[in-house]
C-alpha cells in the first residue's frame, strides 16, 4: 500500500473544522497514523492531489482554509528515530 505523508497547520481554524478535516482523512484512508499535531501518516491508494483536494473540500464546508497543506508520497526509502514503537509497527505494516 503506498503512504502519504499530509503535513497540515490549521491554525486559526475552528474546532469543528479540525474535526472534519480528520473525519475526512478516516473517511478515505482507514489505515492512518497521526505522528505529530500537524503530521498525518495515511496508507491509501489515492493520489496525494486528490487526497489534499478532499481535505480542502471538508475544509470549505466549515469555511475554514489551512495555513499549510503539503500531502507527498513516501517512498519505501525511509529513516527515523524518536517514532513510538506503535508508530513503527505501523508504518512497516503499512509498507509491507
Amino acid at each position: 500500500m503506498a503512504v502519504c505523508l499530509v503535513l497540515h497547520d490549521l491554525a486559526g481554524a475552528s474546532a469543528a473544522a479540525e474535526k472534519r478535516f480528520f473525519e475526512a482523512i478516516f473517511e478515505i484512508a482507514p489505515h492512518h497514523w497521526r505522528v505529530t499535531p500537524e503530521s498525518v501518516l495515511v496508507g491509501t491508494g489515492i493520489s496525494p492531489g486528490y487526497l489534499r483536494d478532499h481535505l480542502l473540500q471538508a475544509l470549505a464546508v466549515e469555511s475554514a482554509a489551512p495555513a499549510l497543506l503539503l500531502v507527498t508520497r513516501v517512498s519505501g526509502d525511509l529513516a527515523w528515530t524518536g517514532l513510538s514503537p506503535e508508530g513503527e509497527a505501523w508504518l512497516r505494516d503499512v509498507l509491507e
